[in-house]
């Protein structure tokens, strides 16, 4: 599969995820977590932007209730289709603060939408279709994380959170592309 296009990438690893069940979603992201959340980087972070899960995605709620406990800032994108931007948004109640889209996942109440400016966050955690040990990413193709990212000039760090299987020997990069600093999967930590 290193030869192939990103978006047989991308086919593939949706195929790949969607076979998962709810429990090995569940097992396998407990173990993600357990190990993110022992790595300093986090430890030491106050100010956390992560994704809300959507589908067979690593499971970011456990992660979400975890930082609470621990009395750190949560911080969620909100997507604006125009221009393909994130704005970082602090949920402080995801009962409250969350509704679904027409999509089907979770985002911020539109209405609820304060951008948290970039210099607030200690660390990113993100999503994707697939990564290398280059730490490059495929994700759904709309560019939504590289232009945040590209703005951000490697100043906040950055952590993928993945399935074992979605980490490949190499996948297709362009000079747009902006690598995550570490990966963490059920069976592995990988560093840029």
């Amino acid at each position: 599969m290193n030869n192939f296009r990103k978006e047989d990438i991308r086919k593939e690893m949706i195929s790949l995820r969607n076979k998962l069940t709810k429990e090995q979603v569940d097992s396998l992201s407990k173990k993600i977590i357990s190990t993110l959340i022992k790595l300093p980087i986090f430890k030491n972070s106050r100010n956390i932007m992560l994704y809300l899960s959507f589908g067979n995605e690593v499971d970011t709620f456990k992660l979400i209730e975890f930082c609470r406990e621990q009395g750190k800032r949560i911080i969620v994108p909100f997507c604006i289709n125009e221009g393909r931007r994130l704005v970082p948004t602090e949920i402080r109640d995801m009962d409250k603060d969350l509704v679904r889209s027409s999509f089907g996942y979770l985002e911020p109440k539109k209405e609820l939408v304060k951008p948290v400016g970039t210099e607030e966050i200690d660390l990113i955690i993100l999503p994707s279709l697939a990564f290398d040990r280059r730490c490059y990413r495929v994700s759904y193709g709309g560019g939504y994380y590289d232009r945040f990212l590209k703005k951000l000039n490697f100043t906040i760090p950055t952590i993928g959170l993945a399935y074992d299987f979605q980490l490949m020997d190499l996948i297709p990069s362009e000079e747009h592309d902006v690598p995550v600093d570490y990966i963490v999967t059920d069976k592995r930590i990988v560093v840029r």
